[in-house]
């Protein structure tokens, strides 16, 4: 009798264990990284240390993000896509704008910090950093390293030539390459953590953003790769791939693998299809060779090549190792991981839906009217409904033409065939929800002369570091000064255009007066 007491009691001790038991979550984030710019999507970067991640978990062939780094970022942090939280357009440096994730909205480290987590920040933050109260460490992480805007110089850790390298808050002057610096603060954070609590640890790499800068040692490995741009965008991703795997090793050396979710995915698509107003505004970004295995737009655009990315989660012997088509976007994540955790929460709260009893059950379910976008020069967006795409776009400047497109995204993921001539009601359907969802933008419009003038690359450089604000704040271009410089940056773009115009101008004068002196 006693042996059947004894028996009962571990049997519900056990239950009772598996139920409050809460693994540890660890999100990988990479930055521009490609549908294509992973081998296990035949890229042409051999990348196997995410491979082998992609082989043994839950491969989301449907993995969705915002076109661009902040709005991601923010819908991560908040499980409410990019059209309602507030962030439409990346976040930039304190010098042009005093914007951030606004902070009536509660975000991912705050709901696991009251369920007893401790929570970390290792890498790239890009939702504010004006104010103190608009910092990682003021919003629910217990720890926080790396830097707090967006492209950073990999070695140097400046952007507007300021030190952007703090550890909690406190500027930070560390040598070393940005890519591994991060990895091995997150090694550290895994192996040095308290043991009595579960662990949320989030992983924002900054690879392989602009500018695209690389460890000499690994370049000279790729010397068969003949384009020097190329070359440098493979170092950068290979050294990326090399510093993931040494996250996943000490989460095995830890030996806490089989209780711990990974989430890996990427902020945006690639940089690759050039305007030349950015090539002149930003040469860096020529040095972007990414990769979208031929799907349709790239960083910045709602087509799949900006939003479609290479996504995973693992978690050994919960989720089975298979390729998934169910439709997950960024903010789902949060509602998602909540649920994987046992934490309870009002769903009524997010646009993002809770997925884990789906990707449990292998369960298929359409995506029901699900949005994203962001604005920058364009207003461009998508909706989802069942298998259907409406693609929105309008150039905000110039007033231009709203253009819709329809497209069967699950029988056509490249964007080749435009429907809404075949299926009217569908389409019509659509543009009323799409024009329904009106944008919320809390941080403005961007202002292309002032970016120039003042923004992350242009800047003179300060001695003073980013968080001493001892730099001079100088105040916005006049209007004028702003069309001058804008239509300066038009002629360096389209300057092949304009010598056009210029040659076909002269060509007619010369042409005229002959023709005036032959009539005399």
């Amino acid at each position: 009798m006693n042996k059947f007491k004894f028996l009962f009691i571990l049997i519900f001790s056990l239950e009772i264990y598996s139920f409050n038991h809460k693994p540890n979550i660890i999100i990988i984030l990479t930055d521009d990284l490609g549908w294509g710019d992973v081998s296990y999507n035949s890229g042409s970067i051999s990348t196997p240390n995410i491979d082998k991640l992609a082989k043994d978990g839950l491969l989301m062939n449907r993995f969705y993000s915002a076109p661009t780094c902040s709005p991601t970022r923010a819908s991560l942090m908040t499980g409410i896509n990019s059209i309602k939280n507030g962030v439409v357009r990346p976040i930039n440096n304190p010098i042009a704008e005093r914007n951030a994730l606004p902070l009536r909205h509660k975000i991912m480290p705050e709901y696991f910090k009251e369920a007893g987590y401790q929570t970390a920040l290792s890498g790239k933050w890009h939702l504010g950093m004006f104010s103190d109260e608009y910092l990682p460490g003021n919003r629910g992480f217990d720890y926080t390293y790396g830097h707090l805007g967006g492209g950073i110089d990999y070695f140097e850790h400046t952007l507007s030539g300021r030190l952007d390298w703090h550890r909690n808050a406190e500027v930070l002057y560390e040598d070393g390459y940005s890519t591994t610096l991060i990895a091995d603060e997150a090694v550290r954070i895994i192996k040095n953590r308290d043991i009595e609590k579960p662990l949320f640890l989030y992983v924002a790499f900054n690879a392989p953003h602009t500018p695209i800068q690389a460890e000499v040692s690994q370049i000279e490995k790729l010397q068969h790769i003949n384009d020097k741009s190329e070359r440098l965008y493979a170092a950068n991703i290979q050294i990326l791939d090399k510093e993931i795997g040494k996250i996943i090793s000490s989460i095995e050396s830890e030996k806490i693998l089989e209780e711990t979710i990974i989430i890996f995915f990427s902020d945006n698509g690639p940089v690759y299809d050039i305007n030349p107003i950015v090539e002149v505004i930003a040469p860096d970004i020529v040095n972007s060779k990414g990769n979208t295995r031929g799907l349709r737009g790239s960083k910045g655009s709602t087509y799949e090549g900006g939003i479609r990315v290479p996504g995973i989660i693992f978690y050994k012997g919960k989720l089975e190792k298979k390729i998934s088509d169910q439709f997950f976007f960024v903010d789902d994540l949060l509602p998602t991981l909540l649920s994987a955790s046992k934490i309870k929460f009002d769903k009524k709260i997010f646009t993002g839906v809770n997925r884990w009893q789906d990707l449990l059950n292998n369960n298929i379910v359409p995506p029901s009217n699900v949005l994203t976008g962001n604005i920058i020069i364009n207003d461009e967006r998508a909706l989802f409904n069942d298998n259907w795409k409406l693609y929105f776009k309008k150039n905000i400047y110039i007033n231009s033409k709203e253009i819709f497109e329809l497209y069967d995204i699950i029988n056509d993921p490249y964007e080749r065939k435009e429907l809404s001539s075949d299926y009217p009601e569908i389409f019509e359907s659509m543009k009323e929800t799409l024009n329904e969802n009106l944008i919320i933008n809390d941080v403005g419009f961007y202002n292309g002369a002032q970016a120039f003038l003042y923004g992350d690359r242009y800047t003179e450089i300060s001695e003073s570091p980013w968080l001493d604000r001892n730099y001079e704040e100088k105040d916005p271009p006049s209007s004028i000064i702003q069309f001058i410089i804008l239509s300066w940056i038009l002629i360096l773009a389209y300057k092949e255009f304009f010598i056009l115009i210029i040659m076909v101008s002269i060509i007619y004068l010369i042409q005229r007066k002959s023709l005036n002196k032959s009539n005399h």
